[in-house]
């Protein structure tokens, strides 16, 4: 089995690694081995070959009652944690939900933020952005939070060289991070990891406007009702159309902006938004209602900006 995986990854990387595109790019390559999900299956056996056997040993004998158990304790366990954005499971109480929510609360680096170009550091020495993402066909799903497109590996950015595999993007209305102190109307996050388990998140907004033709691909597949993912072999749509033409960004060490909040993410926001329609961000709010988590403090951060303010000079004035 160890090595029918090494294959699989060869494969994966050979074909991410000798296909041609520039900076920002669509590859035009057939779907990849979806590595993930096979993995997701082989955690799975064992669990169910363990459940087998506790299920013969721990069979009751005859006219023997069984042991008295908490069951509701157990199924609490079972149970997921649920959270929202409204009333008392919403933002302001993640933190209370449970002890593995605490950093939602006692976080000192928490995302979202508010994006201001005055309190920004130009630089132009933010290490480069290379963005090369496949078309890949659609796997879509309505997690309950928001709406969410999964990738399989072979799609991936590279920062100062370093590489991450995009793993999905999701949308938020409104938006999440606010610029100069107003929230957009939408925003669309595209989480990345590396090998390390090093998450690395690209953010762009949307302002209403022009219509945005690939945003309607999405809207005319949107899951409605949360279940489970969907997928379209016929359809794709690469998040690489979201990438806006001003490629100026902001940079800063963020967190997740769900539960459980974890810190240590590697955070580029766009400065310029791209443009969708009333019409579009109004289905996008009639599935996900508002789902964007409030802006946090900035406390001792730095934020980046990778670009730097030209130099004004002294204005000339001529007396008569």
């Amino acid at each position: 089995m160890r090595d029918s995986w090494s294959k699989k990854i060869f494969i994966v990387l050979s074909v991410a690694l000798t296909t041609g595109m520039s900076s920002v790019s669509v590859a035009q390559d057939g779907p990849i081995l979806d590595l993930g999900a096979e993995l997701e299956q082989l955690k799975a056996a064992p669990e169910e070959t363990h459940a087998v056997t506790a299920q013969t040993v721990t069979k009751p004998l005859a006219n023997v009652p069984p042991p008295k158990e908490n069951k509701a304790a157990e199924i609490a366990h079972d149970k997921p944690l649920h959270w929202g954005y409204a009333g008392h499971e919403g933002p302001r109480y993640w933190g209370d939900l449970s002890p593995e929510f605490a950093t939602c609360k006692e976080g000192k680096n928490q995302s979202p933020i508010d994006l201001r170009d005055a309190q920004a550091v130009g630089t132009q020495g933010l290490a480069d952005l290379d963005i090369r993402y496949r078309d890949v066909p659609l796997k879509i799903e309505n997690n309950g939070h928001t709406i969410q497109v999964n990738y399989p590996l072979g799609s991936y950015i590279k920062v100062g060289g370093k590489r991450y595999e995009l793993l999905q993007y999701h949308f938020h209305t409104p938006s999440e991070h606010q610029k100069e102190g107003f929230n957009y109307p939408m925003e669309v996050h595209m989480v990345h990891r590396d090998g390390d388990g090093n998450l690395a998140v690209i953010g762009v907004i949307f302002q209403e406007g022009e219509e945005n033709q690939h945003l309607n691909t999405l809207l005319n597949v949107l899951p409605k009702q949360a279940g489970k993912q969907k997928i379209y072999s016929a359809l794709s749509l690469n998040p690489a159309h979201f990438i806006p033409v001003n490629t100026e960004f902001y940079k800063y060490s963020g967190s997740l902006t769900t539960p459980p909040c974890s810190e240590g993410v590697y955070w580029m926001v766009f400065k310029q938004p791209v443009s969708a329609s009333a019409e579009q961000i109004q289905q996008f709010n009639d599935v996900l209602g508002e789902n964007a988590r409030p802006v946090n403090s900035i406390n001792s951060r730095s934020v980046l900006k990778s670009w730097s303010e030209a130099v004004q000079q002294e204005p000339m004035y001529e007396y008569y």
